[in-house]
């Protein structure tokens, strides 16, 4: 029976029908924010405040950002698609959700999907209880002794880089964030588990080469990562991974074959691995949590997840400023220099006395946090200290670290690389929680002393030996790829490598 005697008006009031209903259902909670009185960003249709990231038009960080120097309230809300979220920018509020009242936001809003038991036991994925359980038994990996004992393994690897790029300076310019990607690759393989890795020795390496895969900006992984963070909903319900079944394999076989090697050698190499073994042997702890399969994997998949490319990125993007700031990149090259000399080599004394280092490092992360934003679910109905304002249990809250980072009212000419900012004098003057490049809390990065020794020792062995340049190639201004969630150079890092007058070394 039809409505009209016309069958194209019957087909235009049903497709209007449809169409009215679907954008009801996707607005229907657009006025979640106004009912609480809290500030928001008015939504459009379907999209919410997410069109720009949902066409790949620019990257999570920047957007958030954009958002957040739109208005100066300590909190606002956003909508991603239809749901509500909300964003923090005052840094009391932040410490208040990421120390003070952590427990009622312990987990990620990220997906941990139950379809791919390797991706959702990660601890970065991982919920509570379990990522409290395991986090506790990773922690002593990175004591201060296990430290010093990896620098031989990344001074060894870091002359291996040397000659990797003595071997092409008669080029006009080399790709910095791919020579770092091969030192971090292989020091993680090596440090965390025992492998020679090999990326400078063959350009087909298996880990670089997975390294390649899970980070390639291509609109596969582009919409599969975004959806982990955004859409978790999705994830479970299409079954889809953050990177492909290959190297979700690959890592499962490597350290399948490393664990089993071990144990049948009684190998001892106070790593990764034999903190991971010693879990798989402790009876109590297997049967509590059941600590078996991938579960077992997912710790050291994490790592070299999480390490190389968080690693690579802070060292190129140093390298980047430092050609485009020759007078910094002298200065720090003098004191790495006079360092080295006065501890007779490239020690963990000496990296403890690079203070212009660490400030240098410490200005990068505050410019390219890798992970430009973080992220943390609302477990219980909240109320917000000195407010009315409830969240609601199951609210996704984010952090704008990126906004937060370039804030006039924390850092003064924010698009200026200026290391001074992070020296003992001004470091005291910084706001607490407007600089979080780890995250802060129960929850921040358990890597992050192993990560800044890696960064360190790389920039020390390529600044100690080489001018860095920048050429016609070098992209500036610097646009960052919108199919990325960690911040990557859309076209990369060119720039000019040259042998220094006199060697550090």
């Amino acid at each position: 029976m039809f409505l009209t005697p016309s069958l194209p008006v019957d087909t235009l009031i049903l497709v209007s029908l449809v169409g009215f209903l679907i954008y009801k259902y996707f607005s229907r909670n657009f006025n979640h924010w106004a009912k609480k009185n809290v500030f928001y960003f008015k939504p459009v249709p379907f999209f919410g405040n997410f069109l720009d990231i949902s066409l790949f038009r620019t990257t999570i960080g920047e957007h958030l950002a954009n958002l957040y120097n739109k208005t100066k309230e300590p909190y606002f809300g956003i909508f991603v698609f239809d749901k509500p979220h909300l964003i923090i920018r005052s840094p009391d509020l932040i410490k208040t959700i990421l120390v003070r009242d952590f427990n009622n936001f312990d987990d990620r809003c990220i997906a941990s999907p139950a379809h791919d038991p390797l991706l959702s036991n990660m601890l970065f994925l991982n919920k509570n209880p379990d990522w409290k359980n395991v986090r506790v038994k990773m922690t002593p990996v990175f004591t201060t002794g296990k430290l010093k004992g990896m620098i031989p393994l990344i001074n060894e690897i870091g002359e291996t880089m040397k000659k990797y790029i003595h071997q092409r300076i008669p080029n006009d310019s080399l790709e910095a964030k791919e020579i770092c990607a091969k030192f971090s690759t292989d020091v993680i393989a090596r440090c965390a588990f025992g492998i020679n890795a090999n990326s400078f020795k063959r350009e087909d390496a298996e880990f670089r080469k997975i390294g390649r895969m899970i980070f390639d900006f291509n609109w596969s992984n582009a919409i599969q990562q975004t959806s982990y963070f955004f859409l978790p909903g999705l994830v479970n319900f299409f079954k889809l991974s953050m990177w492909s079944p290959e190297a979700s394999q690959f890592l499962r076989e490597t350290f399948w074959n490393t664990i089993k090697v071990r144990e049948e050698r009684n190998v001892k190499a106070n790593d990764l691995i034999d903190a991971i073994i010693s879990l798989k042997d402790n009876k109590e702890f297997c049967e509590n949590n059941k600590f078996e399969g991938d579960k077992v994997v997912a710790q050291a998949a994490q790592f070299f997840v999480a390490g190389f490319e968080t690693t690579s990125s802070t060292i190129a993007f140093t390298l980047y400023e430092l050609c485009l700031h020759p007078h910094i990149q002298q200065k720090l090259r003098a004191e790495i220099s006079s360092c080295i000399k006065e501890h007779g080599g490239i020690t963990y004394e000496a990296i403890q006395d690079m203070k212009y280092l660490q400030m240098c490092v410490s200005e990068t992360l505050r410019k390219y946090p890798v992970l430009p934003f973080l992220d943390r679910t609302c477990k219980q109905d909240y109320k917000i200290p000195n407010s009315d304002v409830v969240i609601e249990k199951g609210t996704p809250v984010f952090i704008p670290m990126f906004g937060l980072h370039y804030d006039e009212e924390f850092y003064p000419n924010p698009e200026k690389f200026d290391p001074e900012r992070f020296s003992e004098e001004n470091i005291k003057n910084i706001t607490p929680f407007s600089y979080i490049p780890f995250g802060e809390g129960p929850r921040n990065c358990i890597g992050e002393r192993f990560g800044l020794l890696g960064t360190k020792l790389g920039l020390i062995h390529i600044l100690s030996e080489f001018e860095i340049e920048k050429t016609s190639e070098t992209p500036v201004p610097l646009q960052f790829e919108p199919k990325s969630f960690v911040l990557a150079s859309k076209i990369g890092l060119p720039m000019k490598f040259t042998k220094t007058v006199t060697s550090a070394a």
